[in-house]
């Protein structure tokens, strides 16, 4: 799973530290379509008979994917907004600090999107330390919602997030897994 995905970050992306990797060309600040689609729909691909209702992510990195993935698993997107809107009555909420940039954050749903009924599928186009799928999948228990797994373009092996997600029994799927980068070559270690 994910070879094309892996050629593309292998081309595409700049080491920027030995925990921080640079997609915003195609992923996350400037997005290629066509990676985008690719990436999509593996993710989608790989939870097929997850029967998923709903994906959820964190605004705003996750969004663009969130959306590809619900579109062609013929679910609604949902993003949890940073901060509670006025407008948002009994949100769920919980507050992560960010490993790129380095502060808190209230993320918020409403309960109006996310309750019993659901199957949500949580995805992001990385997983590091796994804090803010943490909190997205937090949410979705107390909601009601049932939690059927968690999707990444990229997980940063090192920052083991994926045993943070353990606890919730459900599929962690990464299209592409990296062990280590070195900032001084540029190069990225990918797991097989």
């Amino acid at each position: 799973m994910g070879n094309k995905v892996r050629e593309w970050i292998q081309r595409e992306a700049v080491v920027v530290g030995p925990e921080f990797l640079r997609v915003d060309s195609f992923l996350n600040h400037r997005i290629d379509p066509a990676f985008v689609e690719l990436a999509g729909e593996e993710l989608a691909r790989a939870f097929a008979d997850s029967g998923a209702t709903a994906v959820l992510t964190a605004e705003a990195a996750g969004n663009v994917i969130a959306y590809e993935v619900a579109r062609r698993l013929g679910a609604k997107a949902l993003y949890a907004k940073k901060g509670k809107a006025n407008t948002m009555a009994n949100p769920l909420t919980r507050t992560v600090t960010s490993p790129t940039k380095g502060v808190e954050t209230e993320l918020a749903i409403s309960r109006d999107y996310l309750g019993p009924g659901e199957r949500v599928l949580v995805v992001d186009d990385f997983l590091y330390r796994g804090i803010t799928s943490v909190a997205l999948g937090e949410m979705v228990v107390e909601s009601g919602a049932e939690l059927v797994g968690f999707g990444f373009v990229i997980e940063k092996c090192f920052g083991n997030g994926r045993s943070l997600l353990e606890r919730f029994g459900v599929p962690v799927v990464s299209l592409v897994a990296i062990e280590g980068m070195d900032p001084a070559t540029g190069e990225i270690f990918f797991k097989d």
